[in-house]
């Protein structure tokens, strides 16, 4: 991305339909939050990572810079992530990414930096018919607007979407965006996954 750019991870939530922090929970060995710093690192000068005041000293990766939301927002979703971000660190481009999608990879992160132009506030993919405005880049442009969004008492990032100019990409693969809320969708995705993987693994030391 051309200009200063900052990738900014967005795990300020609760989990309170994981019943525990999703940040931690791992895919493949690897934390989830791990997989979006990841996906993210090849194309940004720098990582934020905004969180709550409970989860703050959990995480330690050195390269990431760990901020809670702006006092006045505390508690009010990600879009005031994306605002604390913007208010925090100043840059011309901010790559978006939550913690709960560890399928995330950084040719999805590639093909929206593809789209980037003088002529956009914000590049959002689209799979399947739906929009994805937490998987995405926005320009400091939009950060008076969020700001009066939240001011305003809306939470939802894509209250800003119509306010904006917003470049939507299609893409047709569906895995990467596939979003862990619950303990199901986590035992559909990545349980078995991890079941199938141990059985291989077994099978193929076990003696003939």
């Amino acid at each position: 991305m051309e200009g200063k750019s900052v990738g900014v991870v967005l795990a300020g939530g609760q989990s309170r339909r994981f019943g525990s922090p999703k940040a931690f929970a791992k895919k493949d060995g690897k934390e989830f939050y791990l997989h979006s710093i990841d996906a993210i690192k090849p194309f940004v000068d720098s990582i934020a990572l905004i969180t709550n005041p409970q989860l703050e000293n959990y995480f330690n990766e050195k390269e990431v810079k760990v901020i809670l939301d702006k006092p006045e927002y505390q508690g009010k979703g990600p879009l005031a992530g994306i605002y604390t971000a913007m208010d925090t660190f100043s840059a011309e481009w901010y790559m978006i990414i939550p913690i709960d999608v560890p399928f995330i990879d950084q040719q999805i992160m590639k093909i929206l930096t593809d789209h980037l132009d003088e002529d956009v506030d914000a590049v959002i993919p689209v799979v399947s018919g739906n929009i994805q405005p937490l998987i995405a880049i926005y320009r400091i442009t939009v950060k008076d607007l969020i700001k009066h969004k939240l001011n305003q008492g809306k939470r939802a990032v894509i209250s800003i979407l119509n306010d904006c100019n917003v470049r939507y990409v299609p893409m047709k693969e569906e895995q990467p965006f596939y979003n862990i809320n619950s303990r199901l969708d986590f035992d559909k995705w990545i349980g078995i996954r991890n079941k199938l993987e141990k059985e291989s693994v077994y099978n193929e030391n076990e003696p003939s």
